[in-house]
């Protein structure tokens, strides 16, 4: 029984854990950037993209490849970003699951 109460506690301290992680990585913003920053993407650390800015001068060129080509990058770039920044929140938390285990599938 001692057994079972222990990892009922070990369930409880995780779930507690996640929820604070959850709430940071709500507040975490990255920026990605292509074409010297004519296309800037914003995305937070659960890698939802929240705003996609283009510049006037990119805009005014009406090239539909070359902005795509651009608005690509600048979504790889925030995105990598966010996972780096996430990542970083939760290496304590990942010090407590075992090997291999997606934390991304507890995050929803």
């Amino acid at each position: 029984m001692a057994k079972f109460t222990d990892a009922l506690k070990a369930a409880w301290e995780l779930r507690s854990k996640l929820k604070k992680v959850d709430k940071k990585l709500k507040k975490i913003r990255t920026v990605g950037e292509a074409g010297a920053g004519m296309v800037r993407v914003h995305a937070d650390g659960h890698q939802k993209i929240l705003k996609i800015e283009i510049s006037d001068e990119l805009w005014a060129k009406n090239d539909k490849k070359f902005l795509q080509d651009l608005i690509t990058a600048a979504t790889n770039d925030a995105l990598d970003k966010a996972k780096k920044a996430a990542q970083e929140e939760m290496k304590d938390l990942l010090g407590m699951l075992p090997p291999g285990f997606d934390v991304g599938s507890l995050l929803g």
